[in-house]
């Protein structure tokens, strides 16, 4: 991808206490050379290769704005109340939460929720920055607001534009609105007048939110605020009276009218397409929406299709029925593995290098409200680890995890229906600080490894554990890693879950002649429901022994390890 921003140096390994407000400290694992006896190979044995680099590794550090998301700039004349001390240190947190790459991580802005749902009004910008606006209960943040934080979590933005309510000309007004220089355009003038002088230079769009679900406004013509419907309360799109987004092919057409729309404003404008679940069933299966979508997804400004994956969610479509089972948390991606493989097939068929992206993903999403019961165990830091290592596998070019920076209602029974607590990566901390819940310390420690380009990594030797699913079985590694490596060939990393919940293992690892192992870290709960909002769990140092270029590391149950290695000085 070609997104991003100017790099930004990170640290190696941290020290970061789940739930501690300290700041993070450099640390080291104990690294062992020993001369008398050879390492035998593990329990787990792979072949490790930093010398023959693969496919660039994607920006999978993001972060998706959810509901219950409020926030605000230095002096904000709308809602300064929105700028609190926990909020700018969870932000601040946010911008540390770096790739090891050097990319700046992503941030996502579907408007909360920018089409609408179930036949609500969705997200429309002049609403909250027409210069007479007055402040009221209820607000969507506006522009400068939402970047605001985008800024102070030094984050590369993605918008989504409305779809489901919206209109294409109302897509071109937003972006103009972003990107534009002319004082006396109106749109131009709204974000002058909140002190926003210079443009925005937003390149990076989404071509509506989940536009193939029944839950989506604009899926249906009889919502009151779809674009499809006639009768809509505030017009409709006339053009497309009864096209809803149900259609996969009237969505892909009114969607190349959006396309049009805002490239006449923004040139360099990139486009990212809503294509399914992760149980790859919108619009009648991946292949057929894929399918309906070619006219759109040829098009070159269309960079890519996007998957929404919440795992247990998602997982109820494929017959899963236990949200709360712990191997599950750890080991469930495997069940959407061959739909991944399948969605990238499909649009390599349509037209070679378009993106799979995920832009939006967590353990659990909002409908395992009241089922799923593990928001403050280390089960949902493990979890996200998984995904972001299933990711790294697959080549996932991009990947947002679902966020909500509240910290009053998040678990209050009359929260927002789309508000979940374990969404939030921070609890409110002494002197309103952000304490880091287990989602962030996996997040952050997995993404610090990110190097630039995938280092081949072959397991010769596996444990394995069956995995009831549907009517059938799945075979789960218990080791589920990625490794990495930097564009000198002169740094690596390797990142693994270890997902067995009862015993430890020992990894070996052969590397190429001349690498060694230099640090190594685990973040080890005592176990997979552990609560780590009250018994927060530090990332340590992890014990490492090598003999020639093999190197052992131990794998303690239900745990997260990750290792760097250097090669030896020319």
């Amino acid at each position: 991808m070609h997104m991003r921003g100017a790099a930004s140096l990170v640290p190696g390994l941290l020290l970061l206490a789940c739930n501690s407000i300290a700041p993070p400290v450099t640390t080291f694992g104990v690294l062992t050379t020993t001369g008398e006896t050879p390492v035998m190979i593990g329990d787990v044995h792979a072949s490790l290769d930093f010398t023959r680099p693969g496919e660039p590794v994607g920006d999978l550090v993001g972060w998706n704005l959810g509901r219950g998301t409020s926030y605000a700039p230095e002096n904000d004349p709308l809602h300064p109340e929105w700028r609190t001390p926990v909020k700018v240190a969870a932000a601040q947190a946010l911008a540390e939460a770096r790739p090891g790459h050097g990319r700046a991580p992503l941030m996502r802005f579907s408007g909360l929720q920018i089409d609408g749902a179930l036949g609500n009004d969705g997200y429309h910008f002049y609403r909250w920055v027409e210069p007479g606006h007055a402040p009221a209960a209820g607000d969507n943040m506006a522009t400068f607001e939402y970047f605001a934080l985008m800024q102070d979590a030094d984050a590369a933005p993605i918008v989504t534009l409305n779809f489901g309510s919206g209109t294409a000309a109302e897509a071109a007004a937003y972006v103009t609105h972003l990107n534009g220089t002319d004082a006396d355009d109106v749109n131009v003038a709204a974000r002058l007048h909140w002190g926003q002088d210079q443009p925005y230079r937003q390149t990076q769009f989404e071509l509506g939110n989940e536009t193939y679900g029944p839950w989506n406004t604009g899926y249906s013509a009889a919502g009151d605020y779809s674009y499809a419907n006639p009768e809509a309360k505030h017009g409709g799109d006339p053009k497309w009276f009864d096209k809803p987004s149900a259609s996969a092919a009237d969505y892909a057409a009114r969607a190349l009218e959006y396309v049009a729309a805002v490239k006449a404003v923004e040139p360099e404008a990139r486009f990212w397409v809503p294509l399914a679940q992760a149980s790859m069933d919108g619009w009648g299966g991946v292949e057929a929406a894929v399918q309906a979508l070619a006219p759109l997804l040829q098009d070159p400004s269309v960079a890519g299709a996007v998957i929404h994956h919440y795992l247990i969610d998602d997982a109820r479509t494929l017959g899963w029925t236990e949200p709360n089972d712990l191997f599950f948390a750890l080991a469930g991606t495997e069940a959407f593995r061959p739909g991944f493989v399948r969605a990238r097939a499909a649009l390599d068929a349509v037209r070679p290098g378009l993106e799979l992206v995920v832009t939006e993903y967590h353990v659990a999403g909002a409908f395992s409200r009241g089922k799923f019961e593990r928001a403050q165990q280390a089960a949902v830091g493990l979890g996200v680890a998984g995904m972001l290592l299933f990711y790294a596998q697959l080549g996932v070019e991009a990947a947002c995890q679902h966020a909500a920076l509240e910290f009053d209602n998040l678990d209050g029974p009359d929260r927002d229906p789309l508000l979940e607590p374990w969404y939030n990566p921070f609890r409110k901390g002494p002197n309103e600080t952000a304490a880091v819940m287990a989602s962030y310390v996996a997040t952050r420690l997995v993404g610090e490894h990110l190097l630039e380009r995938a280092a081949p990594l072959e397991f010769s030797k596996q444990v394995e554990q069956d995995m009831s699913f549907g009517s059938g079985k799945i075979s789960v590694p218990l080791v589920h890693a990625a490794a990495f490596v930097d564009p000198a060939g002169e740094t690596g990393s390797l990142v693994a879950l270890h997902r067995d919940l009862e015993r430890t293992h020992t990894f070996t690892i052969d590397l190429p002649p001349g690498w060694t192992a230099t640090a190594a870290s685990q973040w080890a709960p005592p176990a997979a429901d552990h609560n780590t909002m009250y018994f927060p769990v530090a990332v340590e140092p992890a014990q490492t022994v090598q003999e020639g270029e093999r190197v052992q590391v131990t794998l303690p149950p239900h745990s997260l390890v990750a290792l760097r290695f250097a090669a030896a000085a020319q």
